[in-house]
């Protein structure tokens, strides 16, 4: 079984961690087969929307501690593993095209970082979260820059940090962590309608919203006015944009609507 799947799905890239049996845990191996996989993804003209997904119950337990345990070894190679992982969420932080993940089950460690890196996050009503890194002395340093400020404040990051609690996802989704929760039963139809939505919007405008909100991240509100009027006089200066515009004013869509007909499930774990 690999550890990696991917397929396409009118025009969504789907990959799956498939090791959920035994935790979907991080180490170098999957690191780098889940790196690739989302460098193809974002490269591919075909791809509008990511999405991430596991093959079970449990999305990620995180890092795989005796990885850990085997290159704390050779400082080279343990340094290996902890960037990948960092630049593996950089990559999708960063990404020009929206990545969604689903979370059906547990999500622990290193696997709250992947999380935090995605732009929205559906969670059945049967997940949960937790960052239990304290408990083996160590802290969630490489998840702390995705979850602080860009998903929840600081107090609440300490609060789960310090006391390794697990959360359900109506608390994820109260406190930022998660941006929606469905039963069970309407998790398929709910992922499918924000798919929708997505490919309705302009590639180029969720690009620069994505690259526009982490620029004006930590602005203060002077130069994030600056920047923002910057942006849309940009915008609007744009041929596709003045198209657009009169063709929604004759009632028409433009170019890039799109319509969502998939062939498989994206939910059925």
């Amino acid at each position: 079984m690999p550890l990696i799947q991917q397929f396409i799905d009118s025009q969504v890239a789907v990959i799956t961690l498939a090791d959920s049996e035994r935790g979907n845990r991080l180490n170098t191996a999957l690191l780098e087969k889940l790196s690739l996989a989302m460098e193809k993804s974002m490269k591919d003209p075909e791809v509008r929307v990511i999405v991430l997904r596991s093959n079970g119950k449990i999305f990620c337990r995180g890092m795989d501690l005796n990885l850990l345990q085997e290159e704390a070894e050779s400082s080279e190679r343990l340094r290996r593993a902890i960037t990948l992982y960092s630049d593996l969420l950089f990559s999708i932080l960063t990404s020009s095209k929206p990545v969604m993940v689903l979370v059906a089950g547990d999500v622990q460690a290193g696997g709250v970082g992947i999380v935090s890196a995605c732009d929205i996050v559906i969670c059945s009503s049967e997940a949960t979260f937790e960052l239990s890194e304290v408990l083996f002395g160590i802290i969630p340093a490489n998840v702390l820059p995705f979850l602080l400020s860009i998903r929840i404040p600081l107090q609440k990051a300490r609060y789960l940090v310090l006391t390794a609690k697990k959360i359900t996802a109506e608390e994820a989704c109260r406190i930022g962590l998660a941006d929606e929760v469905f039963s069970t039963e309407n998790f398929e139809r709910g992922v499918k309608q924000i798919i929708k939505a997505l490919l309705r919007s302009s590639p180029h405008a969720l690009a620069e919203t994505k690259d526009f909100t982490l620029r004006i991240l930590n602005k203060g509100v002077g130069e994030a006015r600056r920047l923002a009027i910057e942006k849309l006089l940009n915008l609007i200066k744009k041929r596709e944009i003045i198209e657009a515009i009169s063709a929604f004013n004759r009632g028409e869509l433009p170019p890039w609507f799109g319509k969502y007909r998939p062939m498989r499930p994206l939910t059925g774990v």
